[in-house]
C-alpha cells in the first residue's frame, strides 16, 4: 500500500489501531459482501489474552481510483472512527478500533452482534413479539438517533434502516453505520452503501429529487435529522406491521419509481394505534416532520 494512504491523521483521541495479528477470519471470504462494504466475522485477541468475536467492516473500492482520491477517502473514514469511538450508548454500536489489513482503505472494528440486524430479527421473531416488545424496540431506535442528534453539533445517521440496526445476544437493539453514508459521496465516489441491497426503501422523497436550482428543498443534498425522523418512522412501522417498506414491490427501481409518484412506503397503517403518533414522520414535507425531541416525548409519556 502507498505511503500516502498510511499518513496519520492527527485526532485528540486516536482510535485504537488493532494489529492484524490481533485478528483471525472465519473463513475466506466475507461473510456478508454487497455495495461498496463487506462485513467479515472474526476473532479479536484482547489485551487479556482472550478472545471475542468481532465483525471488520471494510469499504471497498469497485473501480481504479486516484491515489490522492483513496487519500481522501481514508482521512473521511478516520474521522468517522473518531467520532465513532467517542460514543458512548446503550443503543449505539461501540467501535473497538481500525484495522489496516482488509483492503485499501481502513476497516471498522466493533463488537458481533449475535442476532444480525433488526430486519433479519424481526423475520425470525415478529409472530412472536407483543405489543410491549414492539414499543420497546421502537424507544431503542428513537433512544440512539435522539443521542446522535443532540451530540455536540448533531451527527446525522443519514442511512438509518433496519438493516443498520443491530441486535445484541440480549436482545438490545445498537445502531450502526452512522456517518458512513457520506464518507465516498464527499470524495467525490458513490454513495455508501451498506451490506444489505434495497436501502432506497428507506430514504425519504428528497433523497431522489434531482436537484433542480428553483426547489428549495432540492438544494438540500446531504441527510438531515429530517432525513433520519422520515426513516426512523419507516423503521416504526417496519416493527409493528413486521414488513419492510415497499414490501410489495420486489425491484429497487420500482420502489424508485413509487416514491416518485408519491406512494407511501405502507399499506394499511392507517388502522394501527401507533398510526397518529408516528406518521408526521412520514411528512413528504422535511420541515413538517417531528424532531426526535418530539417523537422522545411521545415514547417517554408510555414509559
Amino acid at each position: 500500500m502507498s505511503d500516502l494512504l498510511l499518513d496519520p491523521v492527527q485526532f485528540k483521541i486516536e482510535p485504537i489501531q488493532i494489529p492484524a495479528t490481533k485478528i483471525a477470519r472465519h473463513g475466506n471470504s466475507a461473510t456478508c459482501t454487497g455495495g461498496l462494504a463487506d462485513i467479515w466475522k472474526c476473532s479479536m485477541t484482547t489485551k487479556s489474552g482472550t478472545k471475542r468475536l468481532v465483525a471488520v467492516k471494510s469499504i471497498r473500492i469497485l473501480t481504479a481510483t486516484d491515489v490522492k482520491i483513496l487519500k481522501k477517502i481514508s482521512e473521511r473514514v478516520r474521522r468517522e472512527a473518531y467520532v465513532w469511538i467517542q460514543l458512548k450508548h446503550d443503543h449505539i454500536l461501540p467501535l473497538d478500533g481500525v484495522a489496516e489489513e482488509f483492503g485499501l482503505l481502513p476497516a471498522l472494528v466493533s463488537p458481533w452482534m449475535e442476532e444480525g440486524s433488526l430486519d433479519d430479527y424481526l423475520k425470525r421473531e415478529f409472530s412472536r413479539l407483543s405489543d410491549r416488545r414492539k414499543w420497546e424496540l421502537v424507544w431503542q431506535v428513537a433512544a440512539g438517533v435522539s443521542y446522535l442528534h443532540q451530540h455536540g453539533e448533531g451527527i446525522v445517521h443519514g442511512d438509518l434502516t433496519a438493516t443498520n440496526v443491530l441486535v445484541d445476544k440480549s436482545g438490545r437493539l445498537r445502531l450502526a453505520d452512522f456517518g458512513l453514508s457520506m464518507i465516498l459521496a464527499e470524495a467525490g465516489n458513490a454513495t455508501f452503501a451498506s451490506c444489505h441491497p434495497g436501502n432506497v426503501r428507506w430514504m425519504p422523497p428528497e433523497a431522489l429529487r434531482d436537484g433542480d436550482e428553483d426547489d428549495d428543498e432540492a438544494k438540500d443534498e446531504k441527510p438531515t435529522k429530517a432525513w433520519d425522523v422520515y426513516s426512523y418512522g419507516c423503521v416504526v412501522f417496519q416493527i409493528f406491521s413486521g414488513k419492510q417498506p415497499y414490501a410489495w414491490i420486489q425491484s429497487v427501481l420500482q420502489v424508485m419509481g413509487a416514491m416518485q409518484k408519491g406512494r407511501g412506503p405502507f399499506k394499511g397503517i392507517e388502522s394501527h394505534g401507533a398510526y397518529q403518533q408516528f406518521s408526521p414522520c412520514l411528512n413528504k414535507v422535511s420541515a413538517s416532520r417531528p424532531t426526535i425531541d418530539i417523537i422522545m416525548g411521545v415514547l417517554e409519556s408510555r414509559r
